[in-house]
């Protein structure tokens, strides 16, 4: 059923690029909302050893913004339940590898998260990053991201091995970049 999707016109691209995006985004909350305080292999999540996945009470699309900063969109905001942590997640469904401009927009979100919590006098959570690329990440990512024990990364196959221990079926398609 999915044959000849690159062919689409180029004025309705736009759109087949944002339902692939908003698909992605779809499958992380779905298996986040399944997370329920089970170890996984880090390796899926760019890690070394095991990871215990949270329980999340809220799990969604999120916008913030901070008394100074503009607004931002989360793809995926979880907040753990019983904990005051949040997850922040960045995804990006092509084939092209993730650059460091999506990991610092994330950043600048998590600051502009920070700066609505305080504002509203709130403790401030402790943030947790997670980038999810089908087409990986390029090398001034991961250089960056290497030692940071507070962002997690997941490329193709590791989404789709996460996706399938929470009840996932199929692989998640990776399509032609147009």
């Amino acid at each position: 059923d999915m044959e000849g999707l690159e062919a689409i016109d180029l004025s309705q691209q736009n759109l087949f690029n944002n339902l692939k995006g908003r698909f992605l985004e779809m499958v992380v909350q779905v298996t986040m909302m399944k997370f329920n305080h089970e170890t996984l292999n880090g390796k899926f999540f760019g890690k070394t050893g095991d990871i215990e996945v949270p329980l999340f009470q809220l799990v969604d699309t999120k916008y913030v913004k901070g008394s100074k900063t503009r607004t931002y969109q989360i793809d995926v905001y979880g907040r753990e339940r019983g904990e005051n942590r949040v997850w922040l997640c960045e995804c990006k469904y092509t084939k092209t590898k993730m650059g460091i401009r999506q990991v610092k927009k994330l950043e600048h979100a998590a600051e502009a998260l920070r700066h609505e919590v305080k504002a509203e006098e709130q403790a401030v959570p402790d943030i947790r990053i997670w980038l999810v690329s089908t087409g990986g990440f390029t090398k001034e990512v991961m250089e960056y991201i290497r030692e940071r024990a507070d962002i997690y990364f997941s490329d193709h196959e590791g989404i789709n091995s996460i996706f399938r221990m929470y009840g996932g079926n199929y692989n998640i398609p990776v399509f032609n970049d147009s």
